[in-house]
């Protein structure tokens, strides 16, 4: 049976939240046929954790790609109408499946849908707070549906993440193969040029692992705003100036003490409304999660927000365009589900797996 959605997910030596993401998939109610399709980076224990979920899964890897090439390998091979891209750290209901079939059933004239994804129920306080700055005016501006729910409508690149979002087959053009991030926001203003229509629905949530420490944080951060820098090389006609305050913002506060030099307090006046504005949607993240003690933690995370990917954003422009050549996939090829079982612990079954006797080099599948 031809699947009626592919889930594409690349993931990288973390096995323990791509199993908590493949758990929450096996759990799908009222799904319709579909298939799953994991890309690795270099690890060959992965394939041991799809297939102890979905023993039929396809597995490729790829060597030192970035994740628009490791998702074409995958988008090559899928045969779904619908490509529903999945990040490994992600967890979904047990009815998102039927959920995204039964939107694209409604809007047969859409191309794209997507929804928000939401801070896991057992995450920490410093992930709360983090999710929550995330989705705040303040911290994400324009982007802020990407991280909690709003009402469903007609969307643009803004509202999406791949963390979860789904894309039908026959609009689907291929990935950037050297964007470090936003390789999705490069396709969907292709998608917007091309006039395909998109939808926003909080009903396609997913729960997005956060980062754990506060250097976790702040190099997410960077790396957001870096892949911006370099989609704006890119695409300099699609940029807008939201995503330049952040950088705007930085070379400010770093040209600051310069500026009250010349200027005198005057010029700190700037300052002190950031300042200010921070503070301001600190309180009101500390008053949503009503959690008053936790306005600290927000107005730093602000803080950092802005600064990171502002500077991330720099050097995402200023980095050298490089010919990227195409990844080489190793592929899966029919791998024995016994043996999979086996070595998984399942009673009866062989415990010998040789990863090498089943993978089967392929070439330029990233292109």
């Amino acid at each position: 049976m031809v699947p009626q959605i592919s889930i594409c997910i690349v993931t990288g030596r973390r096995d323990a939240v791509l199993d908590a993401c493949l758990q929450s998939l096996s759990a799908q109610q009222d799904a319709p046929p579909h298939e799953l399709l994991v890309c690795a980076e270099g690890d060959p224990a992965v394939a041991e954790v799809v297939h102890r979920r979905f023993p039929g899964a396809q597995v490729a890897f790829v060597d030192r790609a970035f994740p628009g090439a490791a998702r074409n390998v995958l988008v090559e091979r899928a045969r779904g109408e619908l490509l529903l891209f999945l990040d490994d750290d992600i967890t979904v209901d047990e009815d998102l499946l039927a959920r995204l079939a039964r939107l694209a059933d409604e809007h047969p004239d859409t191309g794209v849908f997507g929804g928000p994804n939401d801070t896991p129920h057992a995450s920490t306080s410093f992930q709360f707070v983090q999710g929550a700055a995330l989705a705040s005016i303040v911290g994400s501006g324009p982007v802020r549906r990407r991280y909690g729910a709003h009402p469903e409508g007609v969307a643009d690149e803004r509202y999406f993440t791949l963390c979860n979002l789904a894309v039908r087959r026959e609009v689907m053009v291929p990935f950037a193969t050297d964007l470090v991030c936003a390789e999705e926001n490069d396709v969907l203003e292709e998608l917007r040029r091309r006039k395909v229509s998109m939808l926003y629905s909080p009903e396609l949530v997913a729960y997005h692992e956060r980062r754990a420490t506060p250097m976790g944080f702040a190099r997410q951060m960077f790396k957001y705003g870096r892949g911006r820098g370099q989609l704006s090389v890119r695409r300099p006609r699609d940029l807008r100036f939201p995503f330049l305050v952040p950088t705007l913002l930085l070379a400010y506060l770093v040209a600051a003490p310069l500026l009250t030099l010349a200027f005198g307090p005057v010029a700190l006046i700037g300052v002190a409304a950031y300042l200010l504005a921070a503070l301001a949607g600190a309180a009101r993240i500390a008053y949503t999660l009503r959690r008053p003690s936790e306005i600290v933690l927000a107005f730093w995370l602000l803080v950092v927000m802005h600064c990171c990917y502002g500077a991330g954003f720099v050097r995402g422009v200023a980095s050298r365009r490089t010919p990227v050549a195409p990844a080489q996939a190793r592929l899966w090829d029919g791998p024995d589900v016994a043996q999979i079982l086996g070595r998984a612990g399942v009673p009866g079954v062989p415990s010998v797996i040789t990863h090498a006797d089943n993978l089967t080099a392929v070439d330029k599948l990233g292109e």
